[in-house]
């Protein structure tokens, strides 16, 4: 062999060394050397099948018995035993034929430890992902709410099972489908919406519209929109929608309900008031015309007429005004709790400078999720109470304190009048329900019923924590909200 040819061949990684069809070797390169630990002059004319212990001699004589004219080359891989060069070598093996004859073998071994650890871990990856993936999946198939994942020109690459069975169809029906071929009209507005949020880079959350696939049942779902995308990848956008059909069909209930009870309290309004308009004007009428001459007698009964009269159309407009306080009448915001308690007290300035009360305010400042008109009128309400209901036997106390629960600020309205009948004390905040049905007490029993219904319609509470001779409390839970 000439000395460039054997230069080459010996610097060479690969194990190479040919043998003749008795298995012996008849050249052996240096890196075949190494792997059968042995001079390379030494391992001319041994025995290629019984050189080395790291050889399974009948694995070897297998791969050359499989050798032929018809089938010259043979690879396989084998996995070496411990201490040997290398863990992993894939062989091959041909024959050199001459006139059809066999003449000579040459094996060429190559180290593929690494590339075996590397396919196994990521056989092993691939397993894990497929998993996960599979557990994904599960995960999104079980969630109520449907999900999609789409490109920029609406095309559905993924969804769950939820989505698809939104449209009738099956999963596998759906994915790689675009958008404009399943929801038909209705998609150009769901593509648009898409491509805003995408060129935006900012989520749209909390979206309500209406669900209108071709196949399937229509209805109304609420929608968050969020972009995925690193400026490197396609752009992407995930949708998430819950179908909210049955409040909304609720809602349109409501709404009716509301309107005619609504409709009915201005009706009862008008219908009562027209009659007591006519009985107030009768008596006025009769006071002006008889003048003098009516008897004495007769006078307390006119002037229960008027009073009657006038505590009817005050019931009347407290009524209107509990029936008409609604959802849509609040415009939730920041609101300073401590300038509303303020407010309230001032409508009651003459009367707690008569009685000389005493009302004790919280110093520092706190803000609450509300609308300001309305929350006043809970604690004018409440303080109003607090001084129609007074003790004759010692000034009033009005202590009016702020405490943190949780997301709510609890609001304590304490006094120290004549408390609650006990007997009466779960019928208060029912309409026309009085705590004291005590006469020369003026009021229509609306107004903690009123309070609840606003302080309800803020997502708050009211309760009566004390109801004795030694006053009434009142606690008030509004959700906190930062000040602006």
């Amino acid at each position: 062999m000439p000395d460039v040819l054997r230069s080459i061949l010996d610097t060479h990684p690969d194990i190479i060394c040919r043998y003749d069809t008795q298995y012996n070797v008849t050249y052996a390169n240096l890196a075949a050397a190494r792997f059968f630990g042995l001079e390379q002059d030494s391992l001319i004319g041994k025995n290629v099948v019984k050189a080395s212990s790291r050889f399974d001699p009948n694995t070897r004589l297998d791969v050359l018995h499989r050798i032929s004219e018809d089938n010259p080359k043979s690879t396989d891989i084998e996995k070496m035993p411990d201490g040997s060069l290398f863990e992993y070598v894939c062989w091959t093996t041909i024959g050199i034929f001459e006139d059809g004859e066999l003449v000579e073998y040459q094996t060429t071994g190559r180290d593929i430890t690494e590339s075996q650890k590397l396919g196994r871990e990521l056989k092993r990856k691939s397993e894990s992902l497929a998993q996960a993936r599979a557990e994904l999946r599960t995960v999104l198939d079980t969630v109520p709410a449907r999900i999609w994942y789409k490109d920029d020109q609406n095309n559905i690459l993924h969804l769950n099972q939820a989505a698809a069975e939104s449209m009738n169809m099956s999963v596998s029906d759906v994915q790689g489908r675009n958008t404009y071929d399943l929801f038909g009209p209705a998609a150009k507005s769901y593509h648009e919406d898409d491509l805003k949020v995408i060129r935006s880079g900012k989520p749209l959350r909390g979206h309500i519209e209406p669900y209108t696939p071709e196949e399937g049942i229509q209805g109304w779902v609420q929608t968050d929109k969020i972009p995925l995308t690193d400026g490197h990848q396609e752009p992407r956008i995930l949708v998430v929608s819950t179908d909210i059909s049955a409040l909304k069909d609720q809602e349109a209930i409501l709404q009716s309900v509301n309107k005619n009870l609504n409709d009915f309290a201005s009706m009862v309004s008008h219908d009562l008031q027209a009659p007591l308009r006519k009985i107030g004007l009768t008596v006025e009428l009769m006071d002006l015309e008889l003048g003098d001459e009516v008897p004495e007698s007769f006078r307390p009964y006119m002037s229960d007429i008027t009073d009657g009269v006038r505590g009817m159309r005050e019931l009347i407009q407290s009524f209107l005004k509990f029936m008409r306080s609604s959802p849509e009448s609040i415009e939730l915001r920041p609101v300073p709790i401590n300038d509303v308690l303020a407010d309230a007290i001032e409508v009651f300035k003459d009367e707690i400078e008569e009685t000389n009360a005493r009302i004790t305010l919280p110093q520092t400042q706190r803000f609450v999720r509300g609308d300001r008109a309305l929350l006043k009128q809970v604690f004018q309400n409440l303080i109003s109470n607090a001084i129609k209901y007074r003790s004759p036997n010692r000034p009033l106390k009005i202590d009016i304190s702020i405490e943190e629960n949780k997301q709510f600020w609890s609001i304590f309205v304490k006094d120290n009048g004549t408390g609650i009948d006990p007997h009466f004390a779960s019928q208060i905040f029912d309409v026309f329900g009085r705590g004291k049905p005590e006469r020369g007490v003026e009021g229509a029993g609306i107004g903690l019923a009123l309070c609840r219904r606003i302080v309800t319609l803020h997502g708050g509470t009211i309760d009566l924590t004390r109801q004795n001779g030694h006053g009434a409390s009142f606690k008030v839970d509004l959700y906190r909200a930062r000040g602006t």
